[in-house]
């Protein structure tokens, strides 16, 4: 599979002729080098079970930066491969649990939540679906609605799609990119573009989404129910969030996470990651306006979502060029990074994962 470095940098060389601006041609890279880089990332080996440049998903049909505004949605992923590719090979460890520590965020300290880096968790992998102008969480049966969003693991995710009809979709573990097959859940965040022209933003196609499900330390948590539903992140902010940021795929652990993409080096991805409440009403699955849910205080649920379920962060990855570029998300400002989950899970499998990562004693 071609490096990072060979997919990417020909996508500002593509428009050389006409318009002069992003968007002008489809973006199919020929070679590239390492650009350079902000202040403040500072790089090393990646980790022991981290996956290595070039070994994951790639960033769709031809390889290329992106895909043009108004070019037909990518077909979905099939589990284990990839669109344009021979089988996927899932980084080490990814297939079972990995209960190492994320990253900590903003001012290198709790972004991740108190007792993150302690706790329990496993996590799941999913190649990117597909893209669209629909969110059935915020405007459920409409399309177009809102702004354009890329989609990860449920393959028949849809202006209309509610947790049953996921989990309906996939009895046989065919309608997900997942590592876990029966995870037929459907993940997103709004689709990251490259503005150095904003009269003609280039969007990014991404290579995957990780998502870590986690117990605080401490806690006991209830599994999902059918059709739950969840939405993190401020879509208005103009600063970096307390549960929502970015990052370089090797940055070390405790760079602060940034508002906006940093300028990764071409052998590592750009990294949008927000961080889900954990802490539910007991009553509701969903609530357009996402009031069943709460974050912990001072690690604990508040009496008012006394009820303690798994802790989402969702971290996608994009590839990078080298180089710094303007970016801004569909949705608007890099800043209003944010994210949303519709439970798909077949119940039975995902009550086993809890119960075997999540709350096993010692």
């Amino acid at each position: 599979m071609p490096s990072r470095t060979a997919k990417i940098t020909t996508a500002l060389v593509a428009v050389t002729v006409g318009a002069g601006g992003l968007g002008a041609a489809p973006l199919f890279a020929q070679g590239g080098s390492d650009g350079p880089r902000g202040g403040g990332h500072h790089h090393g080996p990646p980790a022991q079970g981290a996956q290595q440049p070039g070994s994951g998903l790639g960033v769709g049909p031809g390889t290329g930066f992106g895909q043009m505004p108004g070019a037909p949605a990518t077909q979905p992923g099939v589990p284990g491969t990839q669109p344009g590719s021979g089988p996927r090979t899932p980084a080490p460890g990814m297939a079972s649990p990995d209960i190492t520590s994320p990253r900590v965020g903003p001012g290198g300290d709790t972004f991740l939540g108190e007792g993150m880096r302690r706790g329990r968790s496993f996590r799941v992998s999913c190649g990117f679906a597909k893209s669209g102008i629909f969110d059935p969480i915020v405007f459920p049966g409409q399309d177009p609605a809102g702004h354009d969003h890329q989609f990860f693991g449920a393959t028949t995710i849809n202006k209309d799609s509610t947790g049953a009809s996921l989990v309906a979709a996939n009895i046989n573990g065919d309608a997900t990119t997942c590592t876990r097959l029966r995870d037929g859940s459907a993940y997103w965040m709004p689709s990251l573009q490259v503005a150095d022209d904003p009269a003609n933003p280039v969007t990014v196609q991404p290579d995957e989404i990780r998502v870590r499900y986690h117990a605080p330390r401490g806690q006991r948590v209830r599994s999902f129910p059918v059709g739950f539903t969840l939405v993190a992140g401020d879509k208005g902010a103009t600063t970096v969030q307390a549960n929502a940021g970015w990052r370089c795929e090797f940055d070390r652990p405790g760079t602060p996470l940034e508002a906006a993409p940093p300028p990764c080096d071409t052998d590592e991805a750009i990294v949008g990651v927000v961080r889900f409440p954990n802490c539910w009403d007991g009553r509701n699955a969903t609530n357009p306006t996402q009031a069943h849910m709460a974050y912990r205080v001072n690690g604990a649920c508040p009496t008012t979502h006394p009820v303690a379920v798994p802790e989402l962060v969702e971290e996608v990855f994009w590839p990078s060029d080298g180089q710094d570029h303007a970016y801004q998300l569909s949705s608007g400002n890099a800043a209003g990074l944010h994210a949303d989950f519709i439970n798909g899970w077949d119940q039975r499998a995902l009550r086993n994962q809890v119960r075997r990562w999540l709350n096993r004693r010692g």
